[in-house]
């Protein structure tokens, strides 16, 4: 009866593992399980490159518990609250790829906003606006 234990403790925890691989590796890769919020935020974010993208407006991740990301049509980049003040809708916004600085042209002014790491928290990363659901 011992011995029935131990295997059938054996073969949920092999079972455990092969779950736990398959869908960490699946949904976002394994190394992400062991990456602070900020280092997934920042990979998803360095590569993305902006040419005067339009900001459209919110859009709202209806997987997310309703997430609030700034629409620039193609690209979309969670509202974090030192965005939220910094740009307004119809301004147009450019990014170098590999930069933490997004240069915001509005109607009347143009200027920088510098990616400040410590406000990130554990905002989701940007994605396509297409994975995206409702507007607000």
């Amino acid at each position: 009866m011992k011995k029935y234990n131990s295997l059938l403790v054996l073969i949920s925890l092999v079972g455990f593992f092969i779950l736990f691989f398959y869908f960490n590796s699946e949904k976002t890769g394994l190394k992400d399980f062991f990456q602070s919020d900020e280092e997934i935020f920042l990979n998803d974010f360095r590569p993305i490159k902006m040419e005067r993208e339009r900001y459209l407006g919110e859009i709202a991740d209806t997987s997310n518990h309703m997430y609030p990301y700034m629409n620039f049509g193609n690209i979309c980049l969670p509202m974090l609250d030192q965005w939220r003040n910094g740009i307004e809708k119809g301004d147009y916004v450019s990014k170098k790829k590999d930069s933490l600085t997004l240069f915001v042209e509005g109607k009347k002014r143009k200027y920088y906003l510098h990616l400040d790491l410590k406000a990130v928290g554990s905002a989701p990363s940007p994605c396509k606006c297409s994975q995206l659901g409702k507007r607000f």
